[in-house]
């Protein structure tokens, strides 16, 4: 970056990536994650229990508006771009399906994707622009990410993506909407008043993590909309006194800045073969790994070592870890995650989706019991840079595994195969016919030729065909 403030030099980075000619590379990544993205959000309308309240909410929000700008990917409805950005964001994030960057320890796509689809309809916009949006709205909420230092973001109980990913949402928007400059800092001041999301909703599984992807796409089109109507944002938003570093976090790292617009977040961000906190996937290819080794009556004792963050949010406090109420609960326990790793010897969609009939399972209820998380320098120091983890089984032996990087990252990708692999097994699950889900595959591996209307056609009335 060149010099100037913090806000302004992201602001003329969001111009310049508008018009950015994009790497092959980079162009098949962002493919990957759209499709990623569009299974995770048919999945999460149709299997969370949060959705139809979240859908209730939208109409009576929605009052006597008759926009219809932008479609609801999995029911084909239009709405407005905020309202079908707040449905699309969410259902993307109510399973804990969607990506994860792990330099950020955030979910880009979930905020970031909605918002730049949602106005390229509106806009009318090509599928080359909307590309050059999801980009930079990836490179913007993984860089502020990474500026607010994770650990520190957690220690003060704010939620990364919900905060980050506002900002993240409004320069998605804003490639879209054509902003200049001055339009991207403007949109930057308004999106630092929004950018929000409490941890709080640890405390009892509540469905306030699923919502906040939603909101902060809808609060980026927001932002993006009054920037473009030449609305006066707050001046240096990011980086000022009272602004969003200064008030987020005990430890900014402002070295973040100088990698933007130098990597491209996307291809560093992981897609998740399991519907769970990312911080217990490595964890998880270890116990299956064992599964097929360990006779699971006969285990006394697992150790999971984890870095510091992921114990915070999946074995603190043990006791509750240990009995999970809910689905959401189990999504963040290792101790469940464990337990049904060494069971049944998978942690797929359909493993987590029975969970809610399984707690009471005294089986899994011992294995829980028996399960530890804790962090050690081996793995806390790889953090970020790797999610590392170490499992310990006592059995009949000891058995031991060190998974330095869990599969779905970018040094073990998922590809082309595992993406639409992943992509068919959710759209088998909510009922959708194989051409179906062969033709939206195809559509946006294809997706340059197309016109946007070709995804959200593919896509329209996507209800199951039951």
């Amino acid at each position: 970056m060149g010099t100037g403030s913090t806000t302004d030099e992201i602001a003329r980075y969001c111009v310049e990536a508008s018009t950015a000619d994009l790497p092959e590379e980079v162009r098949e990544r962002l493919k990957q994650h759209l499709l990623d993205f569009v299974g995770v959000v048919l999945g999460g309308r149709e299997h969370a229990g949060s959705s139809p309240a979240v859908e209730r909410a939208v109409r009576t929000l929605s009052g006597a508006d008759a926009a219809a700008e932008a479609t609801v990917l999995p029911t084909g409805e239009r709405r407005s771009a905020e309202h079908a950005a707040l449905l699309n964001g969410t259902f993307a994030h109510s399973l804990d399906f969607d990506d994860t960057h792990r330099g950020s320890s955030l979910h880009p796509g979930a905020p970031v994707i909605p918002a730049a689809l949602a106005v390229a309809e509106r806009e009318g916009a090509t599928t080359e622009a909307l590309l050059a949006a999801v980009a930079a709205g990836y490179d913007v909420t993984c860089t502020l990410g990474r500026a607010a230092n994770p650990d520190a973001h957690y220690a003060r109980g704010f939620h990364v993506t919900a905060t980050c990913g506002t900002f993240g949402a409004a320069a998605a928007a804003g490639v879209v909407a054509g902003l200049d400059a001055e339009g991207f800092a403007s949109a930057f001041g308004v999106a630092g008043s929004q950018a929000a999301g409490s941890l709080q909703f640890l405390a009892n599984g509540a469905w306030n993590k699923r919502l906040h992807p939603g909101l902060a796409a809808r609060r980026g089109v927001t932002a993006a909309a009054l920037a473009a109507a030449g609305f006066r944002g707050a001046a240096r938003p990011v980086e000022g006194d009272h602004g969003f570093l200064a008030g987020y976090t005990d430890d900014p790292d402002y070295a973040a800045f100088e990698r933007l617009g130098v990597d491209h977040a996307v291809t560093e961000t992981a897609l998740k073969p399991y519907p769970c906190c990312r911080y217990m996937h490595a964890a998880i290819d270890a116990l299956l790994e064992l599964s097929g080794e360990v006779d699971p009556a006969d285990v006394s004792s697992v150790a999971v070592d984890l870095p510091r963050s992921g114990v915070t949010l999946t074995g603190e406090p043990i006791a509750a870890k240990r009995r999970p109420e809910n689905v959401v609960d189990c999504q963040f326990s290792m101790p469940f995650a464990a337990a049904l790793a060494l069971t049944r010897g998978e942690a797929g969609l359909p493993a987590f989706l029975d969970a809610g009939s399984r707690l009471d399972d005294p089986d899994l209820r011992r294995l829980m019991d028996a399960t530890d998380v804790r962090t050690t320098d081996e793995v806390q120091s790889r953090f970020p840079d790797q999610w590392a983890a170490r499992v310990v089984v006592e059995a009949d032996e000891t058995y031991e595994r060190f998974v330095e990087t869990a599969r779905g990252e970018p040094e073990r990708p998922l590809g082309w195969d595992g993406v639409a692999a992943k992509f068919d097994a959710v759209g088998r699950s909510v009922g959708l016919s194989e051409g179906r889900r062969a033709e939206i595959v195809e559509v946006v591996r294809t997706l340059e030729s197309r016109e946007l209307a070709d995804l959200t056609g593919a896509l329209r009335g996507a209800e199951p065909d039951r």
